[in-house]
This record gives C-alpha cells, structure tokens and sequence, in this order.
C-alpha cells in the first residue's frame, strides 16, 4: 500500500512537470484612461482601447500608443484579421476599413435590403460581413461587392427567458458567435445551427486564444475550449470589466478604467 501511495506521488508530480500552469506574471506597466467603452486586440498582440469620447488607440504588448484616431462612433471594432480594423457604425449603418495605422479609410454603408435593423456587423474571414438583424432575429452573411445574400438564418427566439440585448458578433474557425449580455453567448456553426450556449449573464465582452474562447466572470478568467466544451479559469485580481489575453499578456480594465499589463506564460 505504502509503495503505491509513492508511485502515485511519483505520478503526480511528474505531470506536474510535464503540463505546466498557465500563471500571470508580474505587472508590467499601468495606465490611466478614462471611461473604455471596448477593447479588442489583434493575431500580433496589439490591443484596441475604445473611449466613450469617440477615440480608439492602438498599444503594442508593451502597453505603447502605436496609432489612434478621433471621433468614431464605434459599435463594434474588429482587427482580427490583420492589417486591417474594421469598424461598424449603427446609427449610421455604414462599416469602415482602414489600415493598421487608421489610415486610408474607406466607408460603406449598409444595402438597405440586407436587414431592416442591422444592429451588430462584423466580418468573416473570408472577406465578407455577417450582420444581425434585430427586427427578425436573422443573421446574414453577404457580399459586400456584390451585395448577394450568401446566407440566412433566424435564431430560436424561444430560448430567450428575457429579452435579449445583443453586443457583439464574431466569426472565429468557421463559427459565428453572439454575445446576448443578458443570457450569455450563442455559439452557431455556418450553417446557423445552434451548437451550444454559455449561460452566463452580464458578460461584457469575450475573445479567443488559440481554440478557446474566454470572458470574464468575477474574479476569474473561464477559457473555454471550441472543439472539448472544457474549461478551466485563471485567477486575477481586483474587479474588472474588460480582459484581453495574448501569448505574452494579461491586459485587465478595471471598473474604474485603469489598464493594467502582465507578464503572461500560457501552457
């Protein structure tokens, strides 16, 4: 008995060496911002602070302004997909590319046949835009050079125990997610079936790293793992709104809008 309480001793131990946990370094840098709206980040691990002002600015994993640009109503900043930023503006219903600088600016607006109340607009990855449709509940996505509608879906509103206030949308390896802050998210595969749901309410943004999706819930980071439905969670301190993660940082807003930089060792 003795000799197997050693060797599952032994056995632990050497997992322990073999599969090594994901910690938070030490603090790096600090900023002082006021009130962030959005954050996002990019496949090079530069993040995006967007202000309530109307001013978004760029940060390299060392927490240096890179660009910024002025007076954007920003509904939803996406620059996923490397150089460029995309843009979405509700009220206006128009969507902008520029370059990784802001630069060169092109906007479009909306064909008004795609959606009677296009709320949420994000694009694929293969160079089109999946657009949320609130009147209906409908996701599209379209050609936006050729404004043919490549797919339509309609969500199962049955679901929804109270009305659903949606925030977000985003591809990520050929599934669309939707952020419902008052029930949580709606993962869907392509083809617009529903695949699973985080129940989770007041979540306030999510992100993806490597094959999981995290989001914030009190005083953890949940990465939640596409293909294995897995989780597992990452400590942090103090209370936060916003949590971006990259292969080299944990970048935390608090609720008070300082930014704070981590040293990061993910698995």
């Amino acid at each position: 008995m003795k000799s197997r309480k050693v060797a599952t001793g032994i056995l632990f131990w050497l997992l322990s060496i073999s599969l090594p946990a994901q910690i938070i370094g030490k603090k790096i840098k600090e900023i002082k911002a006021k009130e962030i709206k959005q954050v996002s980040v990019d496949r090079l691990g530069n993040f995006f602070l967007v202000f309530k002002n109307g001013v978004i600015k760029k940060y390299d994993a060392n927490g240096s302004v890179t660009a910024s640009t002025k007076g954007k109503i920003t509904t939803q900043i996406e620059p996923w997909y490397h150089p460029s930023i995309f843009i979405y503006n509700q009220p206006k219903q128009t969507f902008s590319v520029l370059g990784r600088h802001f630069e060169n600016e092109k906007i479009t607006p909306l064909e008004s046949t795609w959606a009677i109340e296009p709320i949420l607009v994000g694009p694929s990855n293969d160079n089109k835009l999946w657009i949320f449709d609130k009147a209906d509940a409908s996701l599209k996505k379209v050609n936006q050079f050729s404004t043919e509608v490549l797919t339509e879906f309609y969500l199962d509103t049955v679901q929804f125990k109270t009305p659903p206030l949606f925030t977000y949308l985003r591809e990520y390896q050929n599934m669309v997610f939707l952020l419902d802050s008052n029930s949580g998210i709606i993962i869907l595969n392509n083809i617009g079936k529903q695949i699973n749901k985080i129940e989770k309410a007041g979540i306030e943004n999510f992100n993806f790293f490597g094959e999981e999706l995290y989001y914030l819930n009190d005083f953890s980071i949940i990465f939640y793992d596409l293909y294995s439905e897995e989780t597992h969670e990452l400590k942090v301190s103090g209370e936060n709104k916003f949590a971006l993660v990259t292969d080299e940082r944990i970048v935390l807003v608090d609720k008070k809008n300082k930014v704070s930089l981590f040293d990061f060792k993910p698995n």
